[in-house]
């Protein structure tokens, strides 16, 4: 697929024969496109996260470390290329943290005697998955 500043270009020399410094301008500007930047950028992830599973299973604590900081790396280039702040992540991690505390300590039972040996709770709590 031809991008459309170059497809314009082309049907712009070939109607008004513009000169060849139009031509030379369109061959020093080479057209990269966008998706292979995304698919390099997931692909990177995807061995980063695949390496940082395959150390967790084999128990090995340095490569752990050095693909879980290859792995954020990369999360971050997503970021920047979707056009989000880290913040917005940070602020979603958060969020999720606070939630699961919030329903770790609703799940607790209160500080009453027991009644017929089963403490009461006000609420329970039937999943333990964050949101």
């Amino acid at each position: 697929m031809q991008h459309p500043s170059r497809s314009s270009a082309r049907l712009a020399h070939n109607s008004t024969g513009s000169s060849a410094s139009q031509a030379a301008e369109s061959a020093d500007k080479p057209y990269r496109d966008p998706t292979a930047d995304i698919m390099a950028t997931c692909n990177k992830a995807g061995l980063h996260a695949t390496a940082c599973v395959a150390a967790f299973i084999d128990r090995r604590k340095p490569d752990i470390v050095r693909e879980s900081a290859s792995f954020m790396q990369e999360l971050a280039a997503i970021w920047a290329l979707e056009g989000l702040e880290p913040e917005e992540i940070w602020t979603e991690i958060l969020r999720r943290i606070e939630v699961g505390e919030l329903f770790l300590r609703l799940n607790q039972p209160p500080h009453r005697k027991k009644q017929n040996g089963r403490t009461p709770r006000p609420w329970r709590i039937s999943t333990s998955k964050l949101p």
